[in-house]
């Protein structure tokens, strides 16, 4: 383990060496260069409309293979498990901007068996500028806008890729590789290399079948059809292939919308192609974001007989189609000035993936004031909502804007908008719903409450009850004596 580790690092530093301006097609030292097949399509203009010769798509600078242990070697034979390192330049994984982790490396090859992902390590950023006073300008940070973007055409990776434990199993020696990123509305990189140290009496005539142009659109959308184009490659191997048959294996809740999984090609010619299509349906309840799609090749040598198989995976990108939904909006007809009022907006996702970064702002006229609430993620099949308030500072119209905007599952930003009106009024006086209960409070002695007066007042009713009482005591008493005095009288004249 530690021998690989040591000779990929060795790999990189000669070739980080040989290639000043990854302009050079090969490494020096005692790495093998090999002959590269170069990208199919034609670069495409950069911004200052040149047309560079190497600054376009993915290829191969350097390679080893070695034993499982890490030596290097120099012969496979059929049946050898070996591991192939190779150094790569990639221009369009740096013009998208993608991380190591998101780039997956395939062999699709019969030639070579292998099932995993390749191991991509040591990556560096270059940028191959043949306009040096530009590219020194970018690095010193004085260059302009347009200078900097023409610049950026010219980025590229240079990195390691690792492929361990591949099994030789003859009919040629060229290595094709897939080269996709998780992240798949992003096209397919194709390229390829020949390994010199691979022995076969039969390479020169063994063809192989490869993918060599895929092609599904924008993406697809659940619940919608989508067609999937496929270029069929022939490599040169000396004689036509017949019989040949493209099938898919579709994962779970993707179909075709019509017709058959397989179709018959028939006869390919060496480095001839042939375009087959798909109608794919995702079902609605498909629920993840991509869709893995295998494409199996087969045929017949015409003159050896020898049966020949190929197999590569196509990544579609399948989005739920979005149903984040506003319900009615519930807003007062009329608010009365120096009062607070409330809008009101009711939400529902009814899609199948989540929303993120909900946001809810308020915006108008004659409001009182704006307002803005983060309102987060969303999970499917939930619904919430959201309430601002309104103080009207005028009398008169008062009119406002609800917007919601969220990101759907594709990470696409999208906003909704609800509008309302009302009107704002000045509070009106009414003599006549005046409690009559204030006037008589109002006639009280001021600072006596009302249970002081009535105490007040019992009191004074008390007091006279009693003077009355002991006046007409006294009176009683005087009439009685009275009484006597003439009743004495009356016997002293007897």
């Amino acid at each position: 383990m530690k021998r690989i580790f040591s000779l990929i690092a060795l790999l990189a530093l000669i070739t980080a060496l040989a290639l000043p301006a990854a302009a050079e097609d090969a490494v020096t030292g005692t790495v093998d260069t090999p002959t590269v097949e170069q990208p199919v399509a034609t670069p495409a203009p950069t911004p200052d409309n040149t047309t560079p010769a190497t600054s376009d798509g993915v290829y191969v600078v350097g390679y080893t293979v070695t034993d499982l242990a890490g030596g290097e070697i120099t012969t496979v034979e059929v049946g050898d498990h070996v591991n192939v390192v190779l150094q790569v330049v990639d221009h369009s994984s740096a013009r998208y901007c993608v991380k190591p982790e998101e780039i997956s490396a395939r062999i699709n090859s019969s030639v070579f068996q292998y099932t995993g992902i390749g191991e991509i390590g040591q990556l560096f950023d270059n940028n191959d500028d043949p306009n040096q006073q530009r590219l020194q300008r970018v690095r010193n940070g004085e260059a302009s806008e347009e200078e900097k973007k023409a610049n950026a055409y010219y980025n590229y990776y240079s990195y390691v890729l690792l492929f361990r434990d591949v099994v030789y199993n003859g009919g040629g020696n060229t290595l094709p590789i897939n080269l996709t990123y998780l992240d798949t509305s992003k096209p397919m990189q194709q390229f390829s290399v020949q390994i010199g140290q691979c022995v076969d009496k039969d390479q020169t005539t063994a063809p192989n079948l490869i993918v060599r142009s895929s092609s599904y659109g924008t993406g697809a959308v659940a619940g919608e059809e989508f067609t999937l184009s496929l270029g069929i490659y022939a490599t040169n191997g000396g004689e036509d292939l017949n019989d040949v048959i493209v099938s898919l294996t579709l994962p779970e809740n993707v179909s075709l919308a019509n017709g058959s999984l397989s179709t018959y090609i028939g006869t390919l010619s060496p480095e001839s192609s042939r375009e087959v299509t798909f109608p794919v349906l995702p079902a609605s309840g498909f629920t993840g974001t991509v869709a893995n799609i295998t494409v199996n090749m087969t045929g017949t040598g015409s003159i050896t007989g020898k049966a020949v198989s190929g197999t590569t995976s196509i990544s579609v990108p399948v989005s739920q189609p979005d149903r984040f939904e506003v319900g009615e909006l519930k807003a007062p007809s009329s608010i009365v000035l120096g009062e607070t009022s409330t809008v009101s907006l009711n939400y529902v996702n009814k899609g199948k993936n989540p929303v993120s970064n909900l946001e809810a702002r308020l915006t108008g006229t004659n409001l009182g004031a704006g307002g803005y609430q983060y309102l987060g993620n969303l999970n499917a099949g939930t619904e919430g909502s959201v309430d601002f308030d309104l103080a009207p500072e005028s009398a008169g119209a008062v009119s406002g804007t609800i917007t919601l905007s969220y990101e759907d599952a594709s990470g696409e930003p999208r906003t909704i908008t609800k509008e309302f009106s009302s009107t704002a009024e000045e509070m009106q006086f009414d003599p006549s719903m005046m409690d009559p209960s204030m006037t008589e409070t109002e006639t009280q002695p001021a600072g006596l409450p009302g249970w002081a007066v009535g105490l007040i007042v019992v009191c004074g009713v008390v007091v006279i009850v009693v003077i009355v009482v002991i006046v007409k005591r006294h009176k009683k008493k005087k009439a009685m004596a009275l009484a006597a005095l003439e009743a004495e009288d009356s016997d002293e004249d007897l």
